[in-house]
């Protein structure tokens, strides 16, 4: 009954959601905008008369690169969910879920705050040190290295089916020990979950990321049972183990820990690679310089970390009043969407924003992995995974003009990660005499 109950409410409040912000969009308010378009970008863009734009819900929103970096290292700026303070914040937030489950969202280290944060990150830490990213340097080129020769040379080929979601998705199920024969199913609990990110469409979409999210941490509460009893050297027999000072982390923190990288690993590398190979094909000249010298391809990374910003946007809510570059302030419980894609697309810090550029000599000043205490634990991995795809790839076909889109690209059909679901291409590993 309780759950009939929840389900009714969160029906109730899902609709009421849209109704409200249909009706707030055709009167150009920005969080009637926000929450009806596809198109982060262009909303970004729509932000810039100012720092900071209010809505009438209360929601403040930002696509100023100096508001967004400012937001995201200061301390009184909390990453949680907030609680409802009217009925209007209760039907845009809805029902939480029931807190003697597991969330891979709301438990996880980007939801912590302060000292609750600082702990998990000093715990998981030791497993992202340069020795043990230099392991995984090796399992990602195996796996590269395996994939883009099974690319076929003499039909087209789908780049993010055959390559791009299959290496990060192996490389992350390896990390955290989970059998390679399970990566499908982890793969659609990661789909699923990444598009939860967005508020949900319909109750049937809500549902679906319930069930999604409670296989996935009952999936991975059994195999932490398993690592406890016997432990092996991935990630989550590390997190199982690790004591600092007498510190350990508890089932909840690690569950959620692995379940947040799972998707998180996973989501952002595969719409690098995707988005950021078809905005390479579509500036041939760059592609040729690249094929010519992989030496760049470390700085076409970040460029297209930049231009891509594999994550739109994120939130934060001010636990105490936060003065603003420019003179605003956000007053205490004021939530703030950061507009990542706009503050990356910033014309007062990247001349000339809207065009890609590999020779940027900024790039790296993008906040695609967010900034200060969290910015994202799995930062270098991202890089290294690109990198090591980019070069592997263009080492087998290295001839910029026997590359071509041989098909529509297919988006990703979230709106807080942006990418391409399909990428479907045709190259030649034949060259030219």
């Amino acid at each position: 009954m309780a759950d009939v109950k929840r389900d009714l409410r969160r029906g109730a409040s899902i609709s009421a959601v849209w109704a409200l912000s249909r009706a707030y969009s055709l009167l150009g308010d920005p969080g009637g905008v926000f929450e009806t378009t596809d198109d982060m970008a262009g909303f970004a863009d729509s932000l810039r008369n100012g720092p900071i734009v209010r809505s009438r819900g209360g929601e403040v929103y930002s696509s100023d690169y100096e508001v967004c970096s400012a937001v995201l290292r200061s301390p009184d700026a909390s990453a949680d969910i907030p609680e409802p303070r009217n009925l209007l914040e209760s039907l845009l937030l809805g029902p939480t879920p029931p807190r003697d489950r597991i969330d891979p969202l709301l438990d996880a280290i980007i939801s912590k705050d302060g000292a609750a944060h600082a702990r998990i990150r000093r715990l998981v830490q030791p497993a992202f040190t340069h020795r043990v990213m230099q392991s995984w340097r090796d399992a990602t080129e195996r796996v590269a290295a395996q994939l883009v020769e099974a690319l076929p040379d003499d039909r087209p080929f789908d780049l993010v089916r055959d390559l791009a979601a299959p290496l990060p998705m192996a490389v992350i199920c390896e990390i955290l020990g989970v059998p390679y024969a399970d990566r499908n199913q982890f793969s659609a609990w990661g789909d699923i979950l990444a598009e939860g990110l967005d508020r949900p469409r319909s109750l049937g979409h809500a549902r679906r990321m319930d069930a999604a999210s409670q296989a996935l941490v009952g999936y991975l509460g059994n195999l932490l049972e398993q690592r406890r009893a016997n432990p092996s050297g991935d990630l989550l027999s590390s997190m199982a183990t690790a004591e600092v000072d007498g510190d350990r982390l508890d089932d909840r923190d690690i569950v959620a820990t692995a379940s947040f990288l799972l998707f998180a690993g996973f989501e952002t590398t595969v719409n690098l690679l995707g988005a950021g190979t078809e905005v390479l094909l579509r500036h041939p000249d760059q592609f040729a310089e690249v094929l010519a010298d992989p030496e760049l391809i470390p700085d076409m990374v970040e460029e297209a970390l930049r231009y891509v910003s594999p994550v739109q946007y994120t939130w934060r809510t001010a636990l105490a009043p936060i003065e603003l570059p420019g003179g605003e302030v956000l007053d205490e419980s004021d939530t703030i969407v950061l507009m990542i894609v706009g503050a990356n697309r910033d014309p007062k810090v990247f001349e000339d924003p809207s065009r890609f550029d590999i020779h940027r000599p900024n790039a790296r000043k993008h906040l695609a992995f967010g900034f200060g205490i969290h910015h994202c634990l799995g930062a270098a991995l991202a890089r290294m995974e690109a990198e090591v795809a980019w070069r592997t790839l263009f080492a087998r076909f290295p001839d910029p003009s026997s590359w071509r889109i041989a098909g529509e690209p297919l988006p990703n059909p979230g709106r807080m990660i942006h990418g391409l679901r399909s990428l479907p291409v045709q190259v030649s590993s034949r060259v030219p005499a």
